[in-house]
């Protein structure tokens, strides 16, 4: 009878135990990321603003994104509570996001909190300063935009093809991998807002 009885109490601590170490595992902090485990923070916000101007749902708003330990913030405005939710759906699907802080501003295009929302964002602040001076958008906005364009394009596929742009004029340099991806790297470059115009005489076709 003791013999059970010593059985029974041994087993009862056991899974008390084990209980408790499940819990304090559950509470304790994620573990340090290593370079070899997870995505560079940069990367990852390439790579959600890539995401974001290739949208048809997002890539008309203004929304500035920053990375820190994987987590991404989305500031700025948007038209619509489903647009601001395919925002945030959007980046959470790129490769390496852990958690996505959407505070994207539901405001309609023209109104005052809209524009406050853009201008809250580093590009909002560029863009409106420089129309305000009559430069139209800003070379360095102009650049990244571009960037963006090309390497979400899945026939011009940009990532050898570099951008650079001064008094609004965008040269297009490196290797496109046909013709035709050339001819659309040009396309979008010029299409992109504050674009005056295009200089690709040295993007070259690959051989």
């Amino acid at each position: 009878m003791n013999v059970l009885k010593t059985s029974l109490l041994a087993t009862t601590i056991a899974l008390a135990l084990g209980v408790s170490a499940v819990n304090a595992q559950s509470t304790e902090a994620a573990p340090e990321r290593s370079v070899g485990q997870t995505i560079d923070d940069a990367t990852i916000t390439a790579s959600v603003k890539t995401r974001l101007l290739a949208d048809e749902r997002t890539k008309g708003f203004d929304i500035n994104v920053d990375t820190v330990r994987a987590t991404v913030k989305l500031t700025g405005g948007a038209d619509s509570l489903e647009s601001k939710l395919a925002a945030g759906k959007i980046a959470g699907e790129a490769e390496g996001v852990i958690l996505v802080d959407n505070q994207l501003i539901v405001a309609g295009e023209g109104t005052e909190l809209r524009q406050d929302a853009n201008t809250a964002t580093a590009s909002g602040e560029v863009r409106e300063a420089m129309d305000e001076a009559g430069d139209g958008a800003d070379d360095a906005w102009i650049t990244s935009k571009v960037k963006a364009q090309l390497l979400a394009d899945a026939a011009v596929k940009g990532t050898k093809i570099n951008v650079e742009t001064k008094a609004n004029v965008v040269t297009l340099t490196g290797v496109a991998e046909s013709a035709s991806a050339r001819d659309m790297a040009i396309k979008l470059a010029a299409g992109t807002k504050g674009v005056k115009s295009v200089v690709a005489d040295q993007l070259l076709v690959q051989q």
